[in-house]
Formats: structure tokens, sequence, C-alpha cells
């Protein structure tokens, strides 16, 4: 089954490189131009999900309008996974048959021309990346992971610690010490 799941990993993996490509040389923005977030996460785990929270609730405390897309590997949405007007989740069902999103089944996400579209997330997942790349966010920053620097405009080194909040804090330090007038 898991030989299965690699090959159509790697059919999806060159299905997506052959048919999205970034922009490429785009402006990182800084801090202060920011208004709409995205905000795409691994949503399997509890503790992240209260990770991914802090850091929107910081991000809206800061003024920013910030919605959140989870992805639960799983072939049904769990019933502790509640939508809500600010988040939404995707899991195996809304893929198709080479573990890439269905643009369709994703929803309003894949529609906002968000400002910023943050990647928080370590896993090389191609569900993850994918939608990324399917966004229509103006400027792209994930963690320097496998595959990343296709779908990111920046990567973010965090050497040994893999914390998600550490992470969406090297990023927003990244944007705040650009100075764009």
């Amino acid at each position: 089954m898991r030989f299965i799941e690699n090959i159509k990993n790697r059919l999806g993996r060159y299905l997506l490189d052959k048919n999205t490509k970034l922009k490429s040389h785009r402006i990182q923005p800084s801090f202060e131009q920011l208004h709409e977030i995205g905000i795409v996460y691994n949503a399997n785990e509890k503790n992240n999900e209260e990770k991914i929270n802090l850091i929107a609730n910081y991000l809206r405390e800061q003024g920013k309008k910030v919605f959140m897309l989870g992805y639960v590997n799983s072939k049904t949405l769990p019933v502790s996974k509640k939508f809500h007007i600010t988040s939404e989740y995707f899991w195996r069902e809304k893929l198709t048959g080479f573990n890439l999103p269905d643009k369709i089944k994703i929803g309003r996400f894949l529609e906002t021309p968000f400002d910023l579209l943050m990647n928080i997330y370590f896993e090389a997942d191609l569900p993850l990346q994918a939608i990324g790349a399917y966004t229509k966010a103006k400027y792209r920053i994930g963690a320097r992971i496998p595959n990343a620097l296709s779908f990111n405009d920046t990567l973010i080194d965090t050497a040994q610690n893999k914390d998600l909040q550490h992470l969406a804090s090297q990023m927003v330090y990244c944007l705040k010490a650009v100075n764009v007038k």
C-alpha cells in the first residue's frame, strides 16, 4: 500500500511542478504592508492547532485579517474539527488521485488574493505544498524543507528547532526587518 502512495505522490509532484510556476523576482512586503494573511498548516495534531491559533491571534492583534487552512491526513474529517468563519480544513477526500488538492473542493481559500501566505509546517507533504502553489497569494513564506523552494518566495531555516511558534516568529521577524516605504 505504501508503494502505491509513493507512486501517486511522485506523479502528483511531477504534475504540480509541471503545471505551477511561481513568478520570480517578487518583492518581499514589509509587515506593515500586509492586510490579509493566509496560514496553511498540518492539523493532524491538536497541539499544532493550538499553536496556529496563538499565531493567528497575535497577527490579528497586529491588525491583520487572518484565514487558516488545516490539512488532516484522514479519509474523513474528524468530528473534533470544526469549521469557523476564519478557518477551514481539507482532508484526503478532497484530494485527486495523485494526492493533489482538488481546487474545486478546497473552496474560498484558494480564491482569496492574500498579501501573504504563511506555510507553517515542517512536513514535505504534497497536499500542503500544493496549496501553497495553488493559492493566489502575492507572496509566500515557509520553512526550509525538501522541495519547498518551488512553492515559496522566502524560506526560513530554523535549524533543529521544529517548533511551529518559533517558525512563525522567524517569519514575522523577517517581514518586520523589511522597511519598505
